[in-house]
């Protein structure tokens, strides 16, 4: 029996078979080295994107945010901060206060500007320990295009000073050291269209420095100020409205954040986390991941119908030898098993040069990576990221694909009458 393997293998490896069966063979090979080569480097850039935003997101917002149930604030959030400082898993924590205003001010025409912001009071010495909101800021104009009419007045002092979103400035059309009004509007008073009409409580800010966090979202709606003015401003009852807390490692912070709920402190107290806060992009993240292999199969499809022509015609070449091998003994399951390996064989080696392929593709472009226009995208270059799992898992799909594709040709010659194929001589 072995020599009845070894005598078909030699026949069916022997390279004078035929040229157009080598070249469909190469061809499909290619085409597949191909598809496997793109979707590797599209995972990579995909993975790459996700740990970018991941760890904007991580630097911009707390890891978890307590809230007291019922809308009630902290009176007193000393006590709880001393607990939390002794939990190994928390690297930080902060008070925070937290609202939605309106943020008006006066552009150099004489024309109100209106725009809805997030205004969040901060502890500045607790929330750099927390947050990067005090080092993503400057107090310049790096890279910002004010328009003639702004001005950069030294300031009188009587304003306390706020940062900005510096898309929210930008909209605002605000220059460093400007005033702006916000406005926690009375529903029952006039509407957003008419501001004259609009009552509730105001206060001024003066802008003293802008915020990039390297979100859009965040630059255009958040704006940061002192916890106490911010209390007093929105009418906290207590000193805070919850509490930021940054994890030693973000990605448990849903497993902590249960292990805090349950201690007696904390009773009655709910929690959030950063990936709540973001699933639905996460989860689009996934889907288009999805979609990606999708596309991997529709395109290891196409190619895979190389190596069903490739055997085809190889079967058709190689009647006779067939016919010969089953006279020596070899079984109809042996004639498949030949058949299939050797389509699969052609997919193996088109899957290992598109995996390295994609592998040193990858490799070169986080050495040389890039570079994209900064008001097109989030990020500078495109980003990247190799994942070994993501790189089995297309080469595992794609043989699976090979396989099967195999099986019809070598389905067909194990179906060869062996008398009939030995008289086609």
């Amino acid at each position: 029996m072995r020599l009845t393997w070894f005598l078909a293998l030699r026949q069916l490896g022997d390279p004078r078979r035929g040229r157009a069966v080598t070249l469909t063979a190469l061809v499909a090979m290619a085409g597949i080295a191909v598809g496997v080569l793109a979707l590797t480097v599209i995972l990579s850039v995909m993975n790459g994107l996700e740990s970018e935003l991941r760890r904007l997101i991580n630097d911009g917002e707390a890891h978890i945010e307590l809230r007291p149930g019922g809308g009630r604030a902290i009176a007193d959030p000393a006590p709880l901060l001393q607990i939390l400082a002794d939990r190994a898993e928390l690297a930080a924590a902060a008070p925070f206060v937290r609202s939605e205003v309106l943020a008006v001010a006066l552009d150099a025409t004489g024309y109100e500007r209106l725009e809805t912001a997030t205004l969040t009071g901060i502890d500045p010495g607790r929330e750099a320990a927390v947050t990067g909101v005090l080092a993503m800021s400057y107090p310049d104009f790096t890279g910002f295009a004010p328009h003639p009419g702004w001005i950069l007045p030294d300031g009188d002092g009587k304003e306390p000073g706020i940062l900005l979103g510096e898309e929210l400035a930008r909209n605002l059309q605000l220059g460093l050291g400007e005033r702006l009004r916000l406005l926690v509007p009375d529903a029952s008073t006039g509407s957003a269209s008419d501001l004259d009409s609009l009552r509730g409580r105001e206060a001024w800010f003066r802008l003293v420095g802008l915020v990039d966090a390297g979100l859009y979202e965040f630059n255009a709606t958040r704006a940061f100020a002192d916890l106490r003015v911010c209390g007093e401003f929105l009418q906290v009852t207590g000193r805070a409205q919850g509490l930021g807390l940054r994890c030693v490692r973000p990605e448990l912070a849903s497993a902590v954040a249960e292990s805090l709920l349950a201690l007696p402190a904390l009773a009655g107290y709910r929690a959030e986390t950063w990936q709540e806060r973001n699933r639905v992009l996460f989860e689009a993240m996934h889907r288009e991941k999805v979609m990606m292999y999708l596309f991997l199969l529709l395109t290891v499809a196409v190619a895979s119908l190389g190596i069903v022509s490739a055997l085809t015609l190889m079967v058709s070449a190689k009647r006779a030898e067939l016919g010969i091998l089953r006279t020596l003994g070899l079984s109809r399951g042996g004639v498949l098993g030949l058949v299939v390996l050797e389509g699969w064989l052609v997919g193996l080696v088109g899957v290992l040069v598109g995996l390295l392929g994609g592998w040193l593709l990858g490799l070169y472009l986080q050495v040389h990576p890039l570079r994209i226009p900064w008001d097109l995208f989030v990020l500078e270059t495109v980003p990247i990221l190799l994942n070994p799992i993501d790189f089995l898992r297309v080469g595992t799909i794609t043989l699976a694909v090979c396989l099967l594709a195999a099986l019809y040709p070598g389905w067909e010659a194990a179906r060869l009458d062996p008398i009939a194929a030995i008289r086609s001589l």
